[in-house]
């Protein structure tokens, strides 16, 4: 045989390797642009008038920014070019779909569900390219000499949530509403070139639309709910039990369907409706109890569009009936189905707005019930609220609660998002907000930070990093302290922004303003300035001292009111009369304010008055409260107030009514100041967990130096409450500023049945005390000592880091080292230490979940006795720490009163479980010891 040689192997090798590598070899590029000279013509169908050719000249425009080229649009291909194609008939399986291919060598096709699906097509291809859509005036374009796509590049990409629409001047802007992929205002003109609009309906219609009150009322008045404690009537919601009511809602929905063929039904309830307290209506919740006892009023509801799809279901087999609840608890009763034609839609109102929905202990009662008993198909729909209704423009942390909030919703089956947002473009970094929301109601499992920073770099320039700074600042404020109330109505943010913030704030954005001369970012940057410039007015006195110790030179407060002015009245921003909020509060009552506030500065600085006592002690006999607070005595003379409801018994005013389930304090005048909160409680519950067997808060006026701009919630603590555990426990709403007529109350639950809700008493204590080791008057013992971080023992996996704007040092638990245990954060009492101390924790929990009841668990303990059989043993004292994924804020948590002895331990340890896992970290600020004296 003939030798062969090894070069003639290395050949016969490669002829071998070759046609392998060429079939697994990429294709060239798609190069749209190159040198300024454009490679491709986009092309779409002669004759076409809708989106599609819009999009098709969006691209050459945009392409043309991009690439510094001119690129041609026609209804076929051109020799020697590259063709984009346009609209291609394309079978999508999801609404919105959209579809960018390279099909071959010479053709990219563009396209989707639809003209609709098409625009959002181009629009993301644009995206592609790094174009920020950042405002109706200002986008960020980059530019490149090479702009290509690989060679095999095939995106198919659907929207999560069917529907996304936002309310607002921004979502009127026809055009930036489809380039943010957000569904224009249905009352757009033009709709019709996306193929017409979606018909999606949870509108407020009963009464209303259907069986009017100003109609009916007078000669129909039982259509109507009944009122048991007024014995009357009231035109706000029907009469679900009422024949003749009925007979006219058949009439008048058929007559809404035939003028509106293809259109969906809505039964929807609206603000503030009161259900009906007849006895038959009684009756039908009393025939469907709740799985735990209860009697649940607002099957109603459920009762009333079960009727009326029923009733048309044969007639109009294909028309959908909704109804819409605002956060009520839906019926659990097995025996209870909504009708396979009907659809649901929830707005949860009440609710922490700067905290992600899935951190309601509410919503799983709302709207987790409804996505789990509506018909599979018809998913539900979501009203929502990302606005402040009584103040657009100060600044609202709610910038980071988006994506968590919607995973949640996607989570449980929700297909679309209605959301309400401030109206004028002046609100808070509105055109932010609103592009995140496109982007996050598209895909919510994208990196929101991420997001929030991207946007941020492209919309401000030069002054991104000021920027950044302050969306930094709102985050802080958002979780400087947990149980902080964030309601859709708040007039000003003295409640949760520190004089330090709002001279950073204002700081930052001088700063940037600077930065951004002579560029197109200093319009945007000057607009969410507005927002900083009034809370600054709102805040001018309490600002004064901070501004000299951190070297900021405070302008003339009437200087600042007049800049803001200037601002609003830019003719770029003001966009109507509901720019600055919610009417009746338009700009009129804005002005006035601004003015008293500018005149009444002086007067209130000079009023102001040092607190002066260390604490205030109010036991039960001081306490006022409702008609369902009732004072008592235990056996040892103790005496406290007693609050209890039965959710079997009691109708609609056992929820979040003063004037019912309430025991409280209202505060006088010499004892306005700033105080850490307490109050001594025991609980009843009737479950094994209860996320909220009652709630601790605050009520007190909003002030602006000196001016009340209206009294609402500003702290609000769901009490957690376990069965068998229904002992004394003290719980903290940390420290907060009151004023006149500020109240401090408990109020029952309406989660789970709890037999009782008992108030011993509130105590406020003045800040020094908890934060700072002080001496008793009558000798040299501690009255308090404070225990900081660097104190603390020391374990591998516990680190001491700064907060970096509060500029205080904590001490974190959490997988550094992974052949470590973590075990806890802890420390050792010392002889000096020794004693009985009210034992005080300040803790944040970065629980892995939303509403881990058991996140951690604060204890104190003896040391082990090595002489003892066990080589374990029982907390001398134990308290739950709960937490939430998304609500990472500080806590105040009480261990009670302890007799201390050297070598104890005060731990702080990380819990899991079999459904939760463990907190991410567990951070402990200090350990404060109180002399039991301050807190009765």
């Amino acid at each position: 045989m003939k030798s062969i040689s090894r070069f003639a192997i290395a050949a016969l090798g490669a002829a071998l390797v070759i046609p392998a590598l060429a079939a697994r070899a990429p294709r060239a590029p798609f190069v749209i642009a190159q040198d300024g000279q454009a490679q491709a013509v986009i092309v779409f169908d002669k004759g076409v008038t809708n989106a599609v050719r819009t999009a098709a000249f969006e691209l050459a425009k945009y392409l043309g920014k991009i690439s510094g080229s001119s690129f041609m649009v026609a209804d076929k291909p051109v020799r020697g070019f590259r063709t984009i194609r346009v609209g291609t008939p394309y079978k999508a399986s999801k609404p919105d779909e959209i579809c960018i291919r390279v099909k071959d060598a010479d053709t990219l096709e563009v396209t989707g569900n639809g003209p609709r699906g098409t625009l959002y097509a181009a629009y993301d291809l644009i995206e592609t390219f790094g174009v920020v859509f950042c405002a109706p005036e200002y986008e960020y374009i980059p530019s490149t000499n090479l702009l290509e796509v690989a060679g095999d590049y095939n995106k198919v990409d659907a929207p999560v949530f069917e529907w996304r629409s936002a309310w607002g001047d921004l979502n009127n802007n026809f055009e930036f509403a489809c380039k943010n992929r957000i569904h224009p205002s249905f009352g757009c003109k033009q709709w019709p070139e996306l193929g017409g609009r979606p018909y999606y309906n949870i509108s407020q219609t009963l009464p209303g639309q259907y069986i009017s009150g100003r109609k009916y009322f007078k000669d129909h008045p039982d259509w109507f709910a009944y009122r048991r404690s007024a014995g009357e009537r009231r035109a706000n919601w029907v009469c679900a039990s009422s024949k003749g009511m009925y007979e006219q809602l058949f009439q008048e929905v058929e007559d809404f369907i035939v003028k509106n063929p293809g259109r969906q039904v809505s039964l929807g309830v609206s603000d503030g409706a009161r259900m009906c307290e007849c006895d038959d209506c009684l009756a039908l919740s009393a025939r469907y109890p709740e799985v735990n006892g209860a009697h649940n009023q607002y099957i109603q509801q459920l009762e009333i569009v079960n009727r009326v799809a029923k009733h048309f279901a044969k007639k109009y087999p294909n028309v959908r009936f909704n109804f819409l609840c605002y956060g009520d608890a839906m019926p659990t009763n097995p025996d209870f189905h909504m009708e396979p034609n009907t659809g649901a839609g929830v707005a949860e109102l009440w609710r922490n707005h700067c905290l992600p929905v899935d951190n309601n202990e509410r919503s799983d009662s709302a709207l987790g019930q409804l996505c789990r008993m509506s018909p599979k198909d018809n998913g539900v729909y979501v009203w929502d609220y990302l606005a402040n209704y009584a103040n657009y423009m100060i600044p609202f942390p709610n910038h980071n609660i988006l994506g968590q909030t919607l995973r949640y919703y996607h989570r449980i089956g929700v297909k679309g998002v209605d959301s309400q947002t401030a109206y004028g473009i002046i609100s808070d970094m509105s055109t932010l907000n609103f592009w995140l929301f496109g982007k996050l109601h598209w895909n919510p499992y994208q990196n929101d930070r991420e997001l929030a920073s991207k946007y941020v770099r492209a919309a401000y320039g030069k002054g991104a990093k000021q920027m950044e700074e302050y969306l930094d600042v709102l985050e802080h404020a958002r979780l400087r302290q947990r149980y902080t109330w964030f309601g859709c109505y708040v007039r000003g943010a003295d409640h949760y922004l520190t004089p330090e913030d709002s001279v950073r704030m204002l700081s930052l954005l001088d700063s940037a303003e600077n930065a951004t001369r002579g560029t197109p970012n200093r319009l945007l940057v000057r607009r969410a300035k507005i927002g900083v410039l009034l809370n600054a007015i709102f805040q001018y006195n309490d600002m004064v001292e901070p501004a000299k110790r951190m070297r900021y030179k405070l302008r003339p407060l009437a200087d600042l009111r007049e800049e803001w002015k200037q601002i609003c009245f830019d003719s770029s921003n003001y966009y109507g009369g509901s720019a600055y909020a919610e009417n009746p509060w338009t700009y009129g009552k804005w002005g006035q304010w601004t003015e008293a506030i500018v005149t009444n500065a002086p007067l209130a600085a000079a009023a102001a008055k040092p607190q002066t006592r260390s604490c205030i002690v109010v036991p039960a006999d001081k306490m006022t409260g409702g008609s369902k607070m009732t004072p008592m005595r235990d056996d040892d003379g103790t005496g406290f107030a007693r609050i209890k409801v039965s959710l079997a018994q009691d109708l609609n005013d056992l929820w979040m009514n003063p004037s019912y389930g309430e025991a409280g304090y209202t505060v006088s005048k010499d004892e306005a100041g700033d105080w850490y909160l307490f109050a001594t409680v025991r609980t009843a519950t009737m479950v094994p967990r209860d996320q909220a067997a009652c709630y601790f808060g605050l009520y007190r006026q909003s002030m602006a130096n000196g001016i009340a701009l209206g009294r609402g919630e500003v702290a609000d603590m769901p009490v957690a409450a376990w069965g068998g555990e229904d002992g004394w426990r003290t719980l903290c709403l940390g420290k907060r500023k009151l004023c006149e007529g500020a109240r401090v109350w408990i109020m029952n639950g309406i989660l789970n049945p709890v037999d009782h809700v008992d108030v011993k008493g509130f105590t406020f204590v003045a800040p020094e005390i908890v934060e700072k080791a002080s001496a008793r008057e009558a000798d040299a013992k501690p009255r308090t000592i404070v225990i900081d971080a660097t104190k603390f023992d020391r374990d591998k996996n516990v680190r001491v880091e700064t907060d970096r704007i509060d500029n205080f040092k904590y001490a974190r638990l959490a997988l550094f080292d992974t052949n470590a245990p973590v075990t806890s954060v802890s420390y050792t009492v010392k002889p000096a230490e020794a004693g009985a101390w009210h034992v005080l924790l300040k803790t944040r929990i970065g629980a892995a979940v939303a509403l881990d009841q058991d996140a951690a668990l604060a204890t104190v303990k003896a040391p082990v006795d090595p002489k003892a059989e066990s080589a374990t043993n029982a907390p001398l004292a134990r308290a739950h720490v709960t937490g939430s994924l998304g609500d990472e804020a500080w806590q105040v948590i009480s261990l009670g009163v302890v007799d201390l002895a050297p070598g104890m331990k005060i731990n702080l340890l990380p819990v899991g479980s079999d459904t939760n896992a463990p907190p991410r970290f567990t951070d402990l600020q200090s350990i404060s010891l109180l002399d039991p004296a301050l807190i009765k």
